[in-house]
């Protein structure tokens, strides 16, 4: 009884350091690359990772501005975007949002999968065959085994 004991406290330590040492992860998704024939996918690199909110000449940024402002990835893959109006795919959040850190370390030229999962329907204010905002992405990065997802724009389809 005393070695079970013993063997489940060191499960559950050996447990926990692993949960506290991984990086925060979006849960809605099953982890891991994605082989799914119903989602269009592809391996691509990153392109550049900035905040959300930059000036146009600003070529250097701190962890603060980040954290303030939230963050900006684009890919080098026109996934999810129309002919018409060609666009790279990206994704965008505000500050707190879960993938944040994730989004943050990253570093153009890294390997990543891009996913796209959805595009917004068309309504009285939204023609997305002229508006790519709110392209929905699915990303997993290879070097950090973590994944996050988010919309392509600070604003949906149709909005400001």
């Amino acid at each position: 009884m005393r070695f079970f004991v013993m063997l489940s406290s060191l499960a559950v330590l050996t447990l926990s350091s692993q949960i506290l040492s991984a990086p925060a992860q979006d849960e809605q998704y099953v982890p891991g690359v994605w082989h799914y024939r119903s989602v269009a996918c592809v391996n691509t690199t990153v392109l550049l990772v900035g905040p959300r909110l930059v000036s146009d000449d600003q070529k250097t940024f701190t962890k603060e501005e980040f954290e303030q402002t939230g963050v900006e990835v684009e890919f080098n893959t026109f996934l999810g975007s129309d002919p018409v109006n060609h666009m790279q795919a990206a994704v965008v959040h505000y500050q707190d949002t879960p993938g944040n850190k994730i989004m943050m370390n990253e570093r153009p030229g890294d390997r990543v999968q891009v996913c796209f999962l959805s595009r917004p329907a068309p309504t009285l204010t939204c023609n997305p065959d002229e508006d790519n905002r709110g392209r929905m992405f699915r990303v997993y990065d290879y070097r950090q085994h973590a994944q996050y997802d988010g919309m392509n724009s600070e604003h949906f389809c149709g909005g400001a």
